[in-house]
């Protein structure tokens, strides 16, 4: 009887270690400059994903190379765990120091040239899971994103 029952679980269990599937990128909202210098300035903004799984997750720690028109904008990494509902959306806060070199003045051109769009391409990883368990999961994004102060 035993065996019985442990088979008819084996499904279940099956279904609930399922892996992760990744979040779905939105877009930027907040964008905002934290802090302005000739050499490097601070800017931050909140990211906002779709969790597709359903069931919630823990995302512990990221770290993601920013790119801007396909030039390297800044780094941001995130060392917090933070506890994302399922089938819901959630913004991550994200805070770039940048160095303000020909990158981040040609940002500044486009944008104040009237053209309120720039091509992202973000490139890194984080750690999701649940239960105790993780596996390291890619972050990969690449398109046209409206930037609004």
């Amino acid at each position: 009887m035993r065996k019985l029952i442990g088979w008819m679980l084996l499904p279940l269990l099956a279904v609930g270690c399922a892996k992760p599937t990744g979040f779905n990128y939105l877009g930027v909202k907040n964008f905002k400059v934290l802090k302005f210098g000739l050499k490097e300035s601070t800017v931050g903004a909140d990211a906002e994903f779709y969790n597709p799984n359903k069931y919630p997750v823990t995302m512990k720690g990221a770290a993601v190379d920013v790119y801007v028109n396909n030039n390297f904008f800044g780094k941001t990494t995130l060392d917090s765990t933070i506890e994302i509902p399922q089938k819901d959306t959630f913004l991550l806060p994200v805070v770039l120091k940048v160095n303000m070199n020909n990158t981040a003045m040609g940002l500044l051109q486009t944008l104040s040239s009237g053209s309120d769009s720039v091509f992202i391409k973000l490139d890194g990883s984080t750690k999701i899971g649940r239960g105790g368990l993780f596996i390291n999961y890619p972050i990969r994004y690449e398109g046209m994103q409206k930037i609004r102060f």
